[in-house]
């Protein structure tokens, strides 16, 4: 028999999860902003939004981030680093499409260089995630092959039952076994029906997208200037993407002490690639906009074998000026073929 976590249990399953030490996050509407907050009971909750405004990066990897204090004395300079608070933590209600992207992420965060910050976060963190059965005219998880149900970065994959009230649980992870130990004696056994996921229809041929990416006579094409000519570089797109995780670091304070911080950066930003001389490598829109969808499609895959894109359609929600990656791939396609 499946087990099935009712509703009207959410509370008790939080006070249970509370008493166990962990952290209880899950998507909260403020202001008209839906994003991920710490949650003291079920009804703070928003579960019925097909997705959230802002997405679980934030918890693993911070709009502004302090690395380290330092004063500079008179022989030495002094530091003191930063670290991520050692607490477990329960973040409910994500979508597969942000819980794909942080395992899209680890790769390149443990690649080199094993970023302490990012594994800390994500060694602590159960991801419980809500399957979709309802989607919009923005999502793509399809065209990008993964799905309303990937199971990708999830710890927990929780399957809405007919009715809504509750889901099915599917335990994906030791890390997500333990957590939900915590709850058993709270789980139903029913053979309640689930609903059938949401339908993503294709919205473009990825292998035919890069395929074109990578043919090094399309890096010089006259569309980059046609598909990027709304583009006002404002970087809501990258922003808001799950998965996109240009930083630059910045110092903070005066001639002899100040703090360090890792702060978000965008590719969209004509600042991004400026030298110091005062060339600019990318200095116009149509090639940032290029770099964007290169590194997503054509450089990252080349280097992880997966794309840098969870389909969650954020980039081209919230453009002031209605254009976003989607567009871009539909076009390459009709270009293409």
């Amino acid at each position: 028999m499946i087990q099935i976590l009712l509703r009207d249990k959410l509370d008790d399953c939080i006070t249970r999860w509370h008493a166990a030490g962990y952290d209880v996050i899950g998507p909260q509407k403020n202001n008209n902003v839906t994003r991920f907050a710490p949650v003291e009971k079920a009804s703070e909750l928003d579960l019925e939004i097909i997705l959230t405004d802002r997405t679980v990066k934030e918890l693993f990897f911070p709009q502004t981030e302090p690395m380290f204090r330092y004063r500079i004395g008179k022989q030495a300079i002094d530091t003191e680093e930063y670290l991520p608070p050692g607490r477990k933590r329960i973040i409910f209600g994500s979508r597969p499409c942000d819980a794909s992207a942080m395992a899209i992420d680890d790769p390149l965060f443990g690649w080199d260089f094993k970023d302490t910050y990012w594994f800390q976060r994500r060694n602590e963190t159960v991801m419980v995630t809500i399957a979709c059965t309802e989607s919009d005219d923005f999502c793509m998880c399809t065209s990008l092959k993964l799905a309303p149900d990937s199971p990708l970065g999830s710890d927990i994959m929780l399957r809405p039952v007919a009715g809504g009230k509750g889901w099915h649980v599917e335990l994906l992870s030791e890390r997500g076994r333990e957590a939900f130990d915590r709850i058993e004696a709270l789980l139903d056994d029913s053979a309640a029906e689930k609903e059938p996921i949401a339908n993503v229809p294709k919205r473009f041929d990825l292998d035919v997208c890069r395929e074109w990416l990578a043919d090094p006579e399309n890096f010089e094409s006259h569309f980059w200037k046609e598909i990027s000519i709304r583009c006002i570089g404002c970087g809501t797109c990258t922003f808001l993407c799950p998965t996109c995780h240009c930083f630059d670091f910045q110092d903070e304070g005066d001639t002899y002490s100040g703090i360090r911080r890792k702060n978000w950066d965008s590719c969209s930003f004509a600042l991004f690639t400026m030298h110091t001389s005062g060339h600019n490598p990318r200095s116009t829109q149509s090639s940032r906009w290029r770099q964007r969808i290169m590194h997503k499609f054509n450089y990252f895959p080349g280097k992880f074998s997966m794309n840098s894109c969870s389909g969650c359609g954020r980039c081209s929600r919230q453009c002031p000026v209605d254009m976003g990656i989607t567009e871009t791939l539909q076009e390459i396609t009709k270009t293409a073929k």
